[in-house]
Order: structure tokens, then sequence, then C-alpha cells
């Protein structure tokens, strides 16, 4: 899987993942507007598949690398549209508008997104200085 250093990157960026998605459900969200069911059920499969990059990197498994780089930019893609825009559509809750959130509700939605990026680059770090040698 490379490195030891690579290893505890992927671990920690995983481990990361999963609590800033557990911080995210643990804070409720503006209640003035109800969230489309999509939230829940898409938050659910990437808390699991974070689970498993972090189990993954742990015991070294290979294919961690390519599950925390694909649940990391979901995540953070998914973050930004389903809260992040200023546009109301029947599957998102945006925290702008009616539904304005706190700084408390909104923290752990800017750390997904950044947490989030954060993995795909780590994830995706050895393979650019791979092709770089090739």
């Amino acid at each position: 899987m490379g490195t030891m250093t690579e290893r505890k990157s992927l671990v920690v960026g995983a481990g990361a993942l999963v609590a800033v998605q557990v911080a995210h459900a643990a804070v409720p969200g503006p209640s003035e507007v109800s969230g489309s069911v999509l939230g829940p059920v898409v938050g659910l499969g990437l808390l699991i598949a974070s689970v498993a990059a972090l189990v993954a990197a742990a015991q070294g498994r290979e294919w961690a690398r390519s599950v925390l780089r694909a649940t990391g930019a979901t995540v953070a893609v998914g973050f930004l549209l389903y809260h992040a825009i200023p546009v109301k559509t029947p599957l998102n809750y945006p925290y702008w508008g009616r539904a304005t959130a706190s700084v408390w509700q909104w923290a752990p939605v800017l750390a997904a997104i950044a947490v989030g990026a954060w993995c795909t680059r780590v994830a995706s770090s050895r393979l650019a200085v791979v092709g770089a040698e090739a």
C-alpha cells in the first residue's frame, strides 16, 4: 500500500472524514424548513463508505486509497450542493434564506467540504508521484 507515512495519511484522512460526518449528523439543521430524505439516506451511505476506507487503510488494503478518494470527493461536492448553494430544490436543504443556519450548524458543513477535498488530495497524491516517475 506504500510507505507507513502514506498509510497514516490515509487513516488520518478517513478518520477525519468519519468525524465530520458524525459531527454534522449530531447537530440538527435549521428547523424552519424540512430537508429532503435524500440527505440522510446518501449521508448514511457515505458514512459507511468512510468507515470502510478507514478500516481498509488501517489494515493496509490497497483499495482504501480509491475508496477514500471517491468518498472524499463525493462528500465535498455533496455537502456543497446539498447545504451551501442558496437555491432550494426538492433534493437539497440549503442553509440560506428561510432556513438560515447558525455558526454551529455551518461549522460541520464547511468542515465536511474541506476535509472531503483534503481526503481526495491525500488519496490522489501517490498516483501523481507514480505518474511522474513513469
